[in-house]
């Protein structure tokens, strides 16, 4: 296995295009934050030392997730494209077939895969967060990194980054055709679960069961009146299980068809 995990390092580090994700994850993340920083510590100025100290001692999770945008969302998707790049371009150049020539079995080639990006993005996701979190302490002010709210966020942001790449990659081995692989994980989250989070009634019965709602819910927290029907932490849970699922079924049918 650690031939297996040291043989997709290098794939990943021989092409160019994870280097301008990671850039552009780098860039979004301390770029959205620092914006947000910025805008509050100038209100804050502008309304006086009292408006500031209270303004800041009501943060709590939504309030916290809205700040660190660039980092569980916009990041994020960088992330997931790059995660369906690293499979399905193996597909697109027929490199994959070297691969599994390599490796008999597939499973264990596409589980290789899968930790290597999984592992990327965690430590970046981690990385990235306490920086944030610290420009945000900074700019802001008001909490520190020893808050209940903070610590979620320094330990959920890169597990629910690392679950989306999860279910990227899965999605990537079971269409095998980037740009359907890239839309399918994308109008999924950002267009799909949207909508049909909006829509009166609808979201009522259907929302509390959308996967990437509930990662998202885990990472603000349960607010009072929500028709979710567990706390914040089933749902990262059920969000868990969905992209594992996703995953597996890729790796199922990667086994069934040719290469």
């Amino acid at each position: 296995m650690i031939e297996l995990l040291r043989a997709e390092q290098i794939k990943l580090t021989s092409i160019r295009s994870p280097y301008w994700c990671m850039g552009l994850v780098v860039i979004l993340s301390l770029g959205v934050t620092g914006l947000f920083a910025g805008l509050a510590s100038n209100v804050n100025e502008t309304a006086g030392p009292g408006a500031a100290t209270s303004a800041s001692a009501g943060v709590d999770g939504s309030a916290l997730t809205v700040a660190l945008l660039g980092l569980n969302q916009f990041a994020v998707i960088v992330l997931m494209i790059m995660a369906v790049l690293g499979i399905t371009s193996e597909y697109r150049f027929s490199t994959i077939r070297a691969t599994f020539l390599a490796v008999p079995k597939r499973t264990s080639a596409l589980l290789a895969k899968a930790t290597v990006y999984v592992s990327l993005t965690f430590v970046t996701m981690l990385v990235l967060t306490v920086i944030c979190v610290g420009i945000l302490v900074v700019g802001i002010g008001g909490f520190g990194f020893g808050d209940a709210t903070v610590v979620r966020q320094i330990w959920g942001v890169p597990v629910y980054a690392a679950l989306c790449v999860l279910l990227s990659m899965g999605v990537g081995a079971l269409v095998r055709q980037t740009a359907g692989a890239i839309s399918i994980v994308l109008v999924w989250m950002l267009v799909v679960e949207t909508i049909l989070g909006a829509v009166p009634k609808v979201k009522d019965w259907i929302g509390p069961f959308l996967p990437f709602a509930n990662g998202s819910r885990f990472l603000s927290g349960a607010t009072a009146g929500d028709d979710y029907h567990w706390n914040s932490g089933v749902s990262l849970v059920y969000f868990a299980v969905w992209a594992v699922v996703v995953f597996v079924a890729g790796v199922w049918l990667a086994n069934q068809r040719d290469a």
